[in-house]
């Protein structure tokens, strides 16, 4: 029998944020698939292995280029499929670590798609989003009543347009559009915040939109009008 190939989610940074699932999924699973972007840590494992002990498990990283070439990521993808089906074939199980939730803006939702292409079967495992882990951070509802929440990614070409929308806004990924996002803030009323690499070592809260500067790639901000 072919093995099974397990999105687990691990958080946003702190361990204790796991789920039970995550951990037993990881625990039975002899192969831990890890992505790495560049030349950065595996963070997912970084994070798991403070929750599990991987001892023993056999490791790989996937190499995913931060890059908005679609042909490159298209490959790499395609590239860390094939070999999760290496493992697969030999019928081992297979735990494919993503921060946050594995259904928000995931790594592992596109390799799950080549791997089940291949005919190999997928599962997933729900974790907390990063940005339910920022509010509770911050000590702040995300929304309340009738309230629609709006969840950005910076690099939204209609951004300006959903900064407008009413309830609250969620902005993922700032980094290099941290500048932008700003101005467009400025314009609508109500209050801003931020976590800068929520649960992580380093983690920086910004209580208004004035402190929020020169953030780096893990900045959530969160806009209540």
């Amino acid at each position: 029998m072919y093995g099974k190939l397990y999105g687990v989610s691990t958080g946003p940074g702190d361990p204790e944020l796991m789920t039970l699932k995550a951990v037993k999924i990881i625990e039975k699973c002899g192969v831990i698939a890890a992505p790495k972007t560049g030349s950065e840590k595996t963070l997912a494992l970084d994070i798991a292995s403070q929750a599990v002990d991987i001892s023993g498990k056999t490791v790989i990283t996937l190499d995913m280029p931060m890059t908005h070439d679609r042909e490159e990521l298209a490959r790499s993808r395609y590239d860390a499929a094939c070999r999760i089906a290496e493992y697969l074939k030999k019928g081992e199980d297979t735990a494919m670590l993503n921060i946050g939730d594995v259904s928000i803006y995931s790594t592992f939702s596109y390799v799950a798609e080549e791997v089940r292409k291949m005919g190999f079967e997928t599962e997933a495992a729900a974790g907390v989003p990063s940005f339910c882990a920022a509010a509770a951070e911050l000590g702040i509802s995300l929304t309340e009543g009738h309230q629609p929440l709006t969840v950005i990614p910076a690099q939204n070409k209609n951004a300006a347009g959903l900064l407008s929308s009413d309830g609250t806004k969620v902005i993922m990924k700032s980094g290099k559009k941290l500048s932008e996002i700003k101005e467009l803030l400025k314009e609508s009323a109500g209050t801003v915040c931020a976590v800068e690499n929520c649960g992580l070592p380093g983690q920086k809260i910004y209580r208004s939109l004035d402190e929020i500067n020169e953030c780096g790639y893990f900045t959530l901000i969160i806009a209540k009008a």
